[in-house]
């Protein structure tokens, strides 16, 4: 059975689409720097190096229902991490389906990058800025972290 999501990377005709999804969650960030930051992605800047990876969920009709910012980390105590700053699901009819899509594609990341978990932060009011500041990285508190096996 053909899976009813598909994850890709934020394509260049994705940028503006997938706008209204992140800009509740991140409330410093306006349509410009967010052309810029993907631009950046797509471009191989610094923020690959860093690990850093926008990813969305399409429907079948090409409507994009969910976003994810991942990022690796070091962890003192689960080694590497993949930091999930950013989830957001924008389905009414489907929200398990679209976040199990979604986790799927970060397992499969943090399972290539050989992290030992992936930590999904606690929403806040503007996680955008959040996940530029390295003390939030280092927070125990910070989400929920699922280890992986």
């Amino acid at each position: 059975m053909p899976a009813t999501y598909t994850i890709t990377q934020v394509k260049p005709l994705d940028v503006d689409r997938v706008y209204p999804l992140i800009e509740p969650v991140a409330s410093t960030l306006d349509l410009a720097a967010w052309r810029r930051y993907c631009t950046q992605l797509a471009s191989r800047t610094d923020l690959v190096v860093q690990g850093e990876q926008a990813w969305i969920a399409l429907n079948p009709i090409g409507v994009i229902q969910g976003l994810s910012l991942c990022r690796l980390s070091e962890d003192f105590s689960h080694n590497r991490m993949l930091e999930v700053p950013i989830f957001v699901v924008a389905s009414a009819a489907d929200d398990v389906g679209v976040s199990k899509a979604l986790l799927d594609q970060l397992r499969d990341r943090a399972k290539n990058a050989e992290c030992t978990s992936i930590r999904i932060w606690t929403p806040a009011s503007d996680n955008w800025s959040r996940r530029l500041r390295p003390l939030d990285y280092s927070r125990w508190d910070n989400g929920i972290q699922m280890i992986l096996q």
